[in-house]
């Protein structure tokens, strides 16, 4: 259901010209192993790239992997142990192989084999060294917790006077530097149980001076979550206007292309389509044409037009039963169909399956059909729910969740009501059953922490449906 993120013509030229491309890791450790080692990983750092972390195997005294090469130069090593995850920054530029001699100190990754790891691995000891102070030790002075967050700054910047790195790496380095100070200033509160001594202004230096308008700081995911939040709160309303701001603030491509997808995402997930679909569809084109975005967000609007009111069932989902039949909607015409969209994995739609399955026997023969629309990826999980559950009738699956995407569901169970026309009645999302406060929407009534009463209106037959 993640949508890619898109990246100007140039980031993909790039990226499709390496994306054949192979490098092989080979990391030895410098002394013994750490105990408990379970995992090895390595991910390569790429713009907009999702790919996850991919397994090194141990051969010899050697952990070795063919990993993809990165376009940035940056990788991210990881160690499983003893069940926690130890996570350090590795820079290479080399095409054909990467030699890794790695040392665990017990708190932190150390590799040394070049200057710009010397310089990476140092900035990383220094980050985990005070993250662990702050964590373990209560009661720190104001000089202590202000020494903490400061010395990311200082100490970054001895580092890179005495270690002299690549550029690339500086301006990830000093990126780094500026999040993981941020990061403790922000835990101060929970570790220390009060508020910081001192406000952000006075230890975090301003990032006007291009700190983060760069390819290599646009790597840390902290740095997109804080321009994007930056941007965010800025004061102005409007898509049109907040990608102004973003464009103004920011040159680098990479950065405005990754900015820009998580603020067209959030007008995507909020705008209210029933209200004036045509008119979003005509300033969504104005907005994608004047910054030059990507067609793929008009596509991904016009998939919301299922969600009207009166709009018919999305054409393209394709639904299927535990036999792997797939089953078409127009089977269930000529009756009102109540959706149940779950997942095995959801303690609330779980809680409510009894109600319903009651519901649905009590109803059996009438004008209502019930349809259970699980949202598992995992088709296993799915059936071995419904044994347990024991759940009968109408039980389908949406493994690509594209019902889910193109009825905007943020959150399940949410119920889907279709008239016997297969036209869209009715959308409600169930607030959690461990919520204890009254709440009223539409028709559903919480009294004394459970929800009793939903009724839907079937072209003036009122049908009052008992959940829980």
């Amino acid at each position: 259901m993640k949508r890619k993120i898109f990246i100007l013509l140039s980031l993909l030229m790039v990226a499709v010209s390496v994306s054949a491309q192979r490098v092989r890791f080979e990391m030895t450790f410098e002394s013994t192993v750490p105990a408990d080692l379970s995992k090895v990983y390595v991910q390569p750092l790429n713009v907009g790239d999702d790919s996850r972390t991919l397994p090194l195997r141990l051969k010899g005294n050697t952990y070795t992997a063919n990993v993809p090469v990165s376009t940035s130069g940056f990788y991210e090593l990881v160690l499983v142990i003893n069940n926690g995850q130890w996570m350090s920054t590795i820079y290479s530029v080399t095409g054909e192989k990467v030699k890794l001699n790695v040392k665990f100190d017990g708190s932190s990754i150390v590799e040394r084999s070049t200057v710009d790891n010397r310089a990476l691995s140092a900035l990383n000891s220094l980050v985990s060294a005070n993250n662990r102070r702050l964590w373990l030790e209560s009661g720190l002075s104001d000089e202590e917790l202000k020494s903490l967050v400061t010395d990311c700054f200082t100490v970054s910047d001895s580092i890179i006077k005495a270690t002299k790195p690549s550029a690339a790496v500086v301006d990830y380095l000093r990126a780094w530097a500026y999040t993981s100070a941020q990061s403790l200033y922000s835990m101060i509160p929970r570790t220390q149980e009060r508020k910081a001594p001192f406000t952000k202004d006075e230890v975090l230096p301003s990032v006007n001076n291009g700190l983060f308008d760069n390819e290599r700081a646009i790597l840390l995911p902290s740095v997109k979550q804080f321009i994007y939040a930056e941007i965010a709160t800025s004061g102005v309303s409007g898509l049109d206007k907040l990608l102004g701001v973003l464009y103004e603030r920011y040159k680098c491509e990479a950065v405005r292309a990754t900015v820009a997808d998580m603020l067209v995402e959030r007008f995507l997930t909020q705008y209210d389509y029933a209200s004036d679909f045509n008119g979003g569809l005509d300033y969504l084109k104005r907005v994608v044409k004047d910054f030059a975005l990507s067609n793929h967000y008009i596509d991904d609007y016009m998939k919301h037009k299922a969600m009207i009111i009166g709009a018919d069932f999305p054409e393209n989902v394709v639904l299927v039963d535990a036999k792997g039949n797939k089953v078409d909607f127009s089977t269930f015409e000529g009756k009102y169909v109540y959706i149940d969209l779950w997942a095995s994995w959801c303690g609330p739609c779980c809680k409510e399956v009894p109600y319903l399955q009651a519901l649905e026997k009590e109803l059996e023969g009438g004008d209502v059909v019930f349809v259970s629309i699980s949202v598992d990826t995992d088709a296993e999980a799915w059936k071995a729910k419904m044994e347990q559950l024991n759940m009968h009738g109408n039980q389908l699956i949406d493994r690509d969740g594209e019902l889910c995407n193109m009825l905007n569901v943020e959150g399940i169970p949410f119920f889907v009501v279709y008239d016997k026309k297969g036209k869209l009645k009715k959308t409600l999302l169930i607030p959690s059953v461990y919520n204890s406060y009254q709440l009223e929407i539409s028709g559903l009534c919480r009294i004394n922490g459970k929800v009793h009463v939903m009724a839907f209106y079937f072209d003036g037959e009122n049908h009052k449906m008992t959940l829980f």
